[in-house]
Protein backbone atom coordinates (compact mmCIF):
# COMPACT_ATOMS: atom_id res chain seq x y z
CA UNK A 1 0.00 0.00 0.00
CA UNK A 2 1.32 3.44 -0.90
CA UNK A 3 2.21 5.56 2.08
CA UNK A 4 -0.88 7.66 2.88
CA UNK A 5 -0.97 11.44 3.29
CA UNK A 6 -1.09 11.28 7.07
CA UNK A 7 2.07 9.18 7.21
CA UNK A 8 3.85 11.53 4.80
CA UNK A 9 3.02 14.54 6.94
CA UNK A 10 4.09 12.69 10.09
CA UNK A 11 7.54 11.78 8.82
CA UNK A 12 8.15 15.08 7.07
CA UNK A 13 7.33 16.86 10.33
CA UNK A 14 9.74 14.56 12.14
CA UNK A 15 12.46 15.30 9.61
CA UNK A 16 11.84 19.04 9.91
CA UNK A 17 11.99 18.81 13.69
CA UNK A 18 15.39 17.16 13.64
CA UNK A 19 16.74 19.74 11.20
CA UNK A 20 15.43 22.55 13.41
CA UNK A 21 16.98 21.05 16.54
CA UNK A 22 20.28 20.55 14.77
CA UNK A 23 20.34 24.12 13.45
CA UNK A 24 19.49 25.66 16.82
CA UNK A 25 22.03 23.57 18.69
CA UNK A 26 24.80 24.46 16.27
CA UNK A 27 24.75 28.00 17.66
CA UNK A 28 25.91 26.73 21.04
CA UNK A 29 28.59 24.24 20.11
CA UNK A 30 32.25 25.20 20.36
CA UNK A 31 34.20 22.28 21.78
CA UNK A 32 34.31 18.49 21.43
CA UNK A 33 32.49 15.34 22.48
CA UNK A 34 33.67 11.75 22.16
CA UNK A 35 32.40 8.24 22.66
CA UNK A 36 34.12 4.90 22.00
CA UNK A 37 33.90 5.28 18.20
CA UNK A 38 33.75 9.02 17.58
CA UNK A 39 35.70 12.22 18.01
CA UNK A 40 33.49 15.21 17.30
CA UNK A 41 35.10 18.58 16.66
CA UNK A 42 33.08 21.78 16.45
CA UNK A 43 34.83 24.50 14.52
CA UNK A 44 34.06 28.17 14.04
CA UNK A 45 31.26 27.36 11.63
CA UNK A 46 29.81 24.88 14.15
CA UNK A 47 29.99 21.99 11.71
CA UNK A 48 30.16 18.35 12.75
CA UNK A 49 33.33 16.41 11.92
CA UNK A 50 33.46 12.72 12.82
CA UNK A 51 36.24 10.22 12.52
CA UNK A 52 36.58 7.51 9.90
CA UNK A 53 35.29 4.74 12.16
CA UNK A 54 32.03 6.52 12.94
CA UNK A 55 31.54 7.48 9.28
CA UNK A 56 32.10 3.85 8.37
CA UNK A 57 29.56 2.70 10.96
CA UNK A 58 26.98 5.18 9.69
CA UNK A 59 27.37 3.75 6.18
CA UNK A 60 27.21 0.19 7.54
CA UNK A 61 23.90 0.99 9.22
CA UNK A 62 22.48 2.45 6.00
CA UNK A 63 23.58 -0.56 3.98
CA UNK A 64 22.25 -3.07 6.50
CA UNK A 65 18.91 -1.29 6.60
CA UNK A 66 18.71 -1.13 2.80
CA UNK A 67 19.29 -4.89 2.65
CA UNK A 68 16.66 -5.45 5.32
CA UNK A 69 14.10 -3.37 3.42
CA UNK A 70 14.72 -5.40 0.26
CA UNK A 71 14.42 -8.63 2.21
CA UNK A 72 11.27 -7.52 4.00
CA UNK A 73 9.22 -6.77 0.89
CA UNK A 74 7.62 -4.15 3.14
CA UNK A 75 6.40 -6.68 5.67
CA UNK A 76 6.31 -5.43 9.26
CA UNK A 77 6.73 -8.99 10.51
CA UNK A 78 10.25 -9.13 9.04
CA UNK A 79 11.19 -5.99 10.99
CA UNK A 80 9.73 -7.43 14.19
CA UNK A 81 11.73 -10.60 13.62
CA UNK A 82 14.88 -8.47 13.23
CA UNK A 83 14.23 -6.87 16.61
CA UNK A 84 13.70 -10.27 18.19
CA UNK A 85 16.93 -11.60 16.65
CA UNK A 86 18.84 -8.83 18.44
CA UNK A 87 17.39 -10.03 21.77
CA UNK A 88 15.49 -6.81 22.29
CA UNK A 89 12.04 -7.24 23.73
CA UNK A 90 9.01 -5.82 21.89
CA UNK A 91 6.00 -5.00 24.03
CA UNK A 92 2.57 -4.14 22.61
CA UNK A 93 0.33 -2.39 25.12
CA UNK A 94 -3.02 -0.64 24.97
CA UNK A 95 -2.89 3.15 25.27
CA UNK A 96 0.88 3.02 24.82
CA UNK A 97 1.13 6.74 24.03
CA UNK A 98 -0.65 7.76 27.22
CA UNK A 99 1.40 5.41 29.38
CA UNK A 100 4.71 6.40 27.79
CA UNK A 101 3.86 10.09 28.14
CA UNK A 102 3.82 9.55 31.91
CA UNK A 103 7.49 8.56 31.59
CA UNK A 104 8.37 11.27 29.09
CA UNK A 105 8.88 8.62 26.42
CA UNK A 106 7.51 7.95 22.93
CA UNK A 107 6.52 4.78 21.14
CA UNK A 108 9.38 2.88 19.54
CA UNK A 109 12.91 2.10 20.68
CA UNK A 110 13.75 3.09 24.24
CA UNK A 111 17.41 2.68 25.15
CA UNK A 112 18.49 1.67 28.63
CA UNK A 113 17.44 4.06 31.38
CA UNK A 114 18.98 4.52 34.82
CA UNK A 115 17.82 5.72 38.19
CA UNK A 116 14.21 6.80 38.66
CA UNK A 117 13.52 6.69 34.88
CA UNK A 118 14.69 3.09 34.74
CA UNK A 119 12.62 2.18 37.80
CA UNK A 120 9.42 3.69 36.36
CA UNK A 121 9.89 1.98 32.99
CA UNK A 122 10.45 -1.40 34.65
CA UNK A 123 7.46 -0.84 36.93
CA UNK A 124 4.98 0.17 34.23
CA UNK A 125 6.18 -2.52 31.81
CA UNK A 126 6.15 -5.15 34.57
CA UNK A 127 9.89 -5.80 34.32
CA UNK A 128 10.62 -5.92 38.04
CA UNK A 129 11.88 -3.26 40.45
CA UNK A 130 15.37 -2.56 39.14
CA UNK A 131 16.65 1.00 38.72
CA UNK A 132 18.29 -0.02 35.43
CA UNK A 133 16.07 -0.86 32.47
CA UNK A 134 17.16 -2.78 29.38
CA UNK A 135 16.63 -1.54 25.80
CA UNK A 136 13.05 -2.24 24.77
CA UNK A 137 10.59 -1.50 21.96
CA UNK A 138 7.17 -0.35 23.14
CA UNK A 139 4.31 -0.02 20.65
CA UNK A 140 0.58 0.54 20.70
CA UNK A 141 -1.32 -2.73 20.62
CA UNK A 142 -1.86 -3.66 16.96
CA UNK A 143 0.60 -1.07 15.62
CA UNK A 144 2.44 -2.80 12.79
CA UNK A 145 2.98 0.20 10.53
CA UNK A 146 5.97 -0.67 8.36
CA UNK A 147 7.45 2.83 8.26
CA UNK A 148 7.10 3.39 11.98
CA UNK A 149 8.83 0.09 12.63
CA UNK A 150 11.52 0.91 10.08
CA UNK A 151 12.29 4.13 11.94
CA UNK A 152 12.53 2.09 15.15
CA UNK A 153 14.72 -0.63 13.63
CA UNK A 154 17.07 1.93 12.07
CA UNK A 155 17.74 3.38 15.51
CA UNK A 156 18.27 -0.07 16.97
CA UNK A 157 20.85 -0.83 14.29
CA UNK A 158 22.69 2.41 15.03
CA UNK A 159 22.61 1.64 18.74
CA UNK A 160 24.04 -1.84 18.19
CA UNK A 161 26.86 -0.36 16.08
CA UNK A 162 27.65 1.95 19.01
CA UNK A 163 27.07 5.18 17.14
CA UNK A 164 27.34 8.24 19.39
CA UNK A 165 24.08 9.72 20.65
CA UNK A 166 22.47 6.54 21.98
CA UNK A 167 24.12 6.55 25.40
CA UNK A 168 22.07 7.25 28.52
CA UNK A 169 23.10 10.89 29.02
CA UNK A 170 22.66 11.86 25.36
CA UNK A 171 19.20 10.27 25.20
CA UNK A 172 18.17 11.94 28.46
CA UNK A 173 19.11 15.33 27.04
CA UNK A 174 17.39 14.54 23.74
CA UNK A 175 14.15 13.68 25.57
CA UNK A 176 14.29 16.99 27.41
CA UNK A 177 15.00 19.03 24.29
CA UNK A 178 12.46 17.23 22.10
CA UNK A 179 9.78 17.77 24.74
CA UNK A 180 10.36 21.44 25.51
CA UNK A 181 11.83 22.57 22.17
CA UNK A 182 12.55 26.27 22.04
CA UNK A 183 11.64 26.64 25.72
CA UNK A 184 14.42 24.28 26.78
CA UNK A 185 17.21 26.16 28.54
CA UNK A 186 20.48 24.99 27.01
CA UNK A 187 22.53 27.81 28.50
CA UNK A 188 23.21 25.79 31.65
CA UNK A 189 24.45 22.73 29.76
CA UNK A 190 28.15 21.98 29.55
CA UNK A 191 29.81 21.92 26.14
CA UNK A 192 30.11 18.14 26.33
CA UNK A 193 26.39 17.87 27.03
CA UNK A 194 25.49 20.12 24.12
CA UNK A 195 27.63 18.06 21.80
CA UNK A 196 26.13 14.81 23.10
CA UNK A 197 22.70 16.28 22.41
CA UNK A 198 23.73 17.19 18.88
CA UNK A 199 24.82 13.61 18.30
CA UNK A 200 21.43 12.31 19.48
CA UNK A 201 19.67 14.73 17.13
CA UNK A 202 21.89 13.60 14.26
CA UNK A 203 20.98 9.94 14.85
CA UNK A 204 17.25 10.68 14.81
CA UNK A 205 17.76 12.81 11.70
CA UNK A 206 19.50 9.91 9.92
CA UNK A 207 16.66 7.52 10.78
CA UNK A 208 14.01 10.01 9.61
CA UNK A 209 15.83 10.69 6.35
CA UNK A 210 16.17 6.98 5.60
CA UNK A 211 12.47 6.30 6.20
CA UNK A 212 11.43 9.21 3.97
CA UNK A 213 13.75 8.07 1.18
CA UNK A 214 12.41 4.51 1.34
CA UNK A 215 8.82 5.76 1.15
CA UNK A 216 9.65 7.96 -1.86
CA UNK A 217 11.40 5.13 -3.68
CA UNK A 218 8.52 2.76 -3.01
CA UNK A 219 5.96 5.25 -4.28
CA UNK A 220 8.06 5.89 -7.41
CA UNK A 221 8.22 2.17 -8.23
CA UNK A 222 4.49 1.71 -7.56
CA UNK A 223 3.58 4.61 -9.84
CA UNK A 224 5.71 3.21 -12.66
CA UNK A 225 4.11 -0.21 -12.26
CA UNK A 226 0.66 1.36 -12.51
CA UNK A 227 1.45 3.30 -15.68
Amino acid sequence: MIMNLFQRVLYLMLFAKERFLSFRLSKHLKNSYANSTSKTVIGQAATLDINAQTKSNIEIVKNEMAELVNKSKFSADVLLEYIKSKEIKTIFIKDATKILNLMGEEQGFITERKGFDGFIINLLLVNGFSFNSKPVVVLEYGNKDFYYLLFTVYKICGYLHKLPGYDFEAQKLFKMYAKFGDKADTTKLKIEELNALKQAVARDNEASTFVIEVSKQRDSVTKKDNE
